[in-house]
């Protein structure tokens, strides 16, 4: 096993050798895209600065979480029965071998 990664290793290191000796370089000058990227400049926001966010005691987190999470509500379909009947629709018939799946020259 060690002499196989030593090998593929030494093979890997002389193609790379090979391949970077063949380069040839006419220049060192870099063309200008005729669409350069201007980037924006950067905007501190308020949650950036906010001790509520940053201080890791476990009140302050405890007082985050309030503040950040809304209050869960029940809706109409979380608690209609229709909604949750499933034993008339979508009734799947019984899984069952098939001549196909047992029959020997299909799997020779």
């Amino acid at each position: 096993m060690k002499t196989t990664v030593k090998q593929i290793a030494s093979v890997t290191f002389i193609a790379l050798l090979l391949l970077v000796g063949n380069v040839k370089a006419d220049g060192i000058e870099t063309k200008v895209s005729s669409q350069e990227t201007v980037e924006t400049t950067l905007q501190v926001k308020n949650w950036m600065t906010n001790e509520t966010v940053w201080n890791t005691n476990s009140l302050n987190i405890m007082e985050f979480a309030s503040i950040v999470e809304a209050d869960l509500e029940l809706e109409s379909w979380m608690t209609n029965a229709e909604s949750w009947n499933v034993e008339d629709t979508n009734v799947e018939p019984e899984l069952s071998l098939e001549n196909w799946m047992i029959d020997s020259e299909v799997w020779k």
